[in-house]
């Protein structure tokens, strides 16, 4: 059931970035934050009223950084914005992927925060590496139009580092308090967060809401209605999967959107772009193939 829920969790997670993206690109960076986290956390605090109670908790201990979720996402909206308009739907995805990727696979390997550890095994090589591939076809192919500049790649793989990052950090707070919890916990931290660079930069409150207002309430609510589907989707999914499988899956979903989006946008379809995702998604294939293999052997090994 995660399995097959995690491409639409990537589906969906490229279409809200994309959301964001256009209200930033009206309101700004900082406008757009603080927005999608103020409709975030007036969302799942209603939510929260309905239901009344949680689901099952671990009761394991806390530290302070399973807290810190939300303050990781901050860092997520502004980097995934960036990439987003300066690399196009297709590319931002690839490249973020790429981050995620080489961050889920430390994160499995070492049980990174007290995660289920599962080491990286030979088998599970090939399948990477041909992921790996479909990106740097995705890459190359943008950058020959002039559009993958190196701030613009290193923002789009950080906008993969801190998701990743964020998925753990509020999954493990759900497992432990509830996804409901942890997705609450997640806005009050990231609205917390942005409201501290908001002080310091001290944008017109004026000009802030003729954005907002200009935006319309699709882009205005979009975004932060979506993320709470996200978020807390995310916290379900994670605990119960490799961070390397849930990555790769959520991917399929992310690539086929962006490629989409991209079409949308633009009219036309990058053959190479299709083709380096096809390349990756043969080789999230690849991976699953092999992985199934390695754990049915290892009953018969024991």
């Amino acid at each position: 059931m995660y399995s097959a829920l995690a491409p639409f969790i990537g589906a969906l997670i490229t279409f809200t970035s994309g959301v964001n993206s256009r209200l930033s690109g009206i309101a700004g960076n900082l406008v757009a934050t603080l927005v999608i986290h103020t409709v975030g956390l007036a969302a799942v605090s209603a939510l929260l009223l309905v239901a009344r109670r949680e689901g099952p908790q671990s009761g394991e201990p806390l530290r302070v950084y399973h807290y810190l979720g939300g303050f990781v996402g901050v860092g997520t909206v502004f980097s995934s914005n960036y990439a987003f308009g300066a690399l196009g739907a297709s590319l931002a995805v690839a490249l973020a992927l790429l981050g995620q990727t080489l961050f889920s696979v430390a994160a499995d390997a070492t049980g990174f925060m007290g995660r289920t550890r599962y080491p990286l095994s030979l088998r599970r090589l090939p399948g990477i590496g041909l992921a790996m591939a479909g990106v740097a076809i995705m890459t190359a192919a943008a950058a020959e139009t002039g559009r993958a500049s190196p701030v613009a790649v290193l923002v789009a793989l950080a906008s993969g580092v801190l998701p990743g990052l964020s998925f753990i950090l509020n999954s493990e707070l759900g497992r432990r308090k509830g996804i409901m919890h942890s997705t609450r916990v997640n806005y009050i931290v990231g609205l917390a967060t942005t409201l501290v660079i908001a002080v310091a930069v001290r944008p017109s409150a004026a000009e802030a809401v003729h954005a907002v207002v200009t935006a319309g309430p699709f882009l205005a609510l979009g975004g932060g209605l979506m993320g709470v589907v996200v978020v807390s989707s995310i916290s379900l999914v994670f605990p119960r999967m490799p961070a390397l499988s849930a990555t790769l899956l959520m991917f399929s979903g992310q690539a086929l959107t962006g490629i989409l989006i991209d079409f949308a946008a633009e009219g036309v379809f990058d053959v190479r772009k299709l083709a380096g995702t096809f390349v990756l998604l043969a080789g999230l294939a690849l991976n699953s193939l092999l992985t199934r293999k390695e754990a049915g052997a290892s009953p018969a090994a024991s």
